[in-house]
């Protein structure tokens, strides 16, 4: 057996959170399983519609929880392991170890690979006991079910390539996990948005390649496969292709891509700092003018003093990777650049193209609020765990400063940045309010949604930061609770309007999300959720005092007792 992958594997299985994680993935399908059970008896696992355009398999809803529930929980767990594989080495120092030993670069690299693929395997053979009763249940088609294992097994390994791959390019592990998550979820859910708002008005062109973008998302090839007919995944009204024809092909050959460029990263020893994290020795330090013109800040420069207001903010500003000036600015242009894409389309649509300009605010607040999912709570999950983990929280605790001045001048580094991505949006906003100014009320509705999402992803990452001993286990963390407060809900609101469960049960869980919530407050929306904005509003303050306190709790635990 390869040694590295050895080493590997049972490392891993010794962890228990991984162990946890085992425990938590097979509990939450039994939860799923035991939801959709029938109360009458034992049914058909599927049901084979006949003649015309209605035939194909149609999987019912025991079927459907129980793949998506695998794949959204691979989603949220597997590329918490992956990402940190090779990073781990980098940070411990133990990377030109491995190098250094009578082992290959090629056993390395496929010991690496070899773990990656190994623990989300692991997952689906855990899952495999639940199929039994699908069998068990009743009549059930091989053809279906094998294609949806196919789906989950190819996104299984295009999930961890990916972000072993990104783990390869990266120096620090905290910086992996938010890039892996960042990709992982863009490519799974993000880009489901489009289509999902304007799919169904388009036509010819537009309408394939709002359909074939869908393709890169294991969860619309999923639901291709086990509802053909909801939103037009199988392609068949249209007729198109199966999303699921579109994601095989496309999985692999991005996860053989990401092998390649894993294999040329790692082929060779790394130099002895760059083995630590450091960068690579002989790095030009002038700026070119392109660089001065997109990152605007030098990191090289030096630096002014603190100043007297509180250091601990100062410090923070300097120190932290994630929220220094050069990823903000990037960020930042990312989304103004999108701020002004969607700016052109709305002077462009005008009122004369009311269902354009419907179509871009709709997308503007799928951006707005997935910006804040997906940026925010990295902003703070290494505020305090970071010191923790580089020996510097015991300086800290020798310093004068009170426990409260600590406390915020952790929190408050993370929230100033977070607005930036909202103010690269004002472009977007400012020509929809020129053109239609009947979308201002409904946009100052959603301003406070939007505003209290913010400062509950922030004080969540700093919350994580607190608990975790490391900034990798708080950034798994943070990105799983975030996708819980998110995206769970949301997919309660959609099983809701597909009738899968009671839509008056769906709305109250579905208004805790603030994207559903954002989505409902734009006009011709479901007024059932809508009603909600104020439920919404105080339970997210609620939310944000309760962690609030948790995290001053712990920080004040730690700065006493270490």
């Amino acid at each position: 057996m390869n040694p590295v992958l050895q080493k590997d594997i049972l490392g891993l299985l010794r962890l228990k959170r991984v162990a946890a994680i085992q425990i938590c993935f097979v509990a939450v399908l039994a939860l799923v399983v035991l939801g959709t059970w029938p109360q009458g008896g034992v049914i058909a696992g599927t049901v084979q519609i006949a003649g015309g355009s209605e035939s194909g398999a149609v999987a019912d809803s025991l079927m459907m929880s129980l793949v998506l529930g695998q794949l959204v929980l691979l989603v949220l767990l597997v590329p918490g392991i992956a990402a940190v594989a090779i990073t781990s080495e980098r940070e411990a120092g133990t990377l030109e170890m491995l190098y250094a030993s009578r082992l290959s670069a090629l056993q390395i690299v496929t010991g690496k690979i070899g773990l990656a693929i190994a623990y989300p395997l692991l997952l689906l053979i855990s899952g495999l006991p639940f199929v039994a009763l699908l069998a068990w249940r009743g009549e059930l088609s091989a053809g279906q079910l094998g294609l949806s294992y196919a789906v989950l097994t190819v996104a299984a390994f295009y999930m961890t390539i990916v972000s072993l791959g990104i783990s390869a390019m990266c120096r620090q592990g905290s910086t992996a996990l938010v890039i892996a998550y960042l990709t992982i979820l863009i490519t799974c859910g993000g880009v489901l948005v489009p289509a999902a708002i304007m799919l169904e008005g388009a036509t010819g062109e537009t309408a394939a390649i709002l359909h074939y973008i869908r393709g890169l998302s294991p969860v619309a090839a999923a639901l291709s496969v086990l509802k053909p007919r909801l939103n037009e995944f199988g392609g068949i009204d249209r007729g198109m292709a199966p999303l699921w024809s579109v994601f095989i092909p496309l999985a692999i050959a991005i996860s053989i891509g990401s092998l390649a460029l894993i294999a040329i990263k790692l082929r060779k020893a790394p130099s002895t700092m760059e083995g630590y994290g450091a960068p690579k020795s002989g790095t030009a330090t002038k700026r070119s003018i392109g660089r001065r013109l997109m990152f605007l800040i030098d990191p090289s420069a030096q630096r002014k003093p603190l100043g007297r207001g509180n250091p601990v903010i100062g410090k923070e500003r300097r120190s932290s990777n994630l929220r220094s000036g050069s990823w903000m600015i990037r960020i930042f242009y990312v989304s103004l650049f999108l701020s002004l894409a969607l700016a052109v389309m709305a002077l462009y649509g005008g009122t004369e193209h009311a269902d354009l300009l419907h179509y871009v605010v709709q997308v503007l607040i799928a951006l707005q609020v997935a910006l804040v999912t997906l940026v925010v709570p990295s902003l703070a999950t290494g505020a305090i765990s970071s010191e923790i983990e580089n020996g510097t929280f015991e300086l800290l605790r020798l310093t004068p400063l009170s426990a409260n001045k600590i406390f915020w001048g952790k929190l408050i580094p993370a929230f100033v940045p977070a607005i930036l991505p909202m103010i690269a949006l004002m472009p977007a906003y400012g020509a929809l309010a020129f053109i239609d100014p009947k979308y201002v009320p409904y946009l100052l509705q959603i301003a406070p949604v939007v505003l209290l999402a913010v400062l509950a992803m922030c004080i969540l990452g700093l919350t994580a930061s607190a608990w975790a001993a490391n900034s990798a286990r708080a950034t798994v963390s943070a990105y799983l609770i975030a996708s819980i407060i998110v995206i769970g809900p949301m997919l309660v609101w959609w099983a809701g309007e597909a009738q899968l469960v009671s839509m008056a049960s769906a709305r109250w869980v579905a208004m805790i999300s603030p994207m559903v919530m954002s989505m409902n407050l734009l006009p011709d929306s479901s007024m059932e959720i809508a009603t909600l904005r104020s439920h919404h509003l105080i339970l997210t303050g609620c939310l944000c005092v309760l962690m609030l306190i948790v995290a001053k709790v712990r920080l004040v635990s730690l700065l006493r007792h270490g």
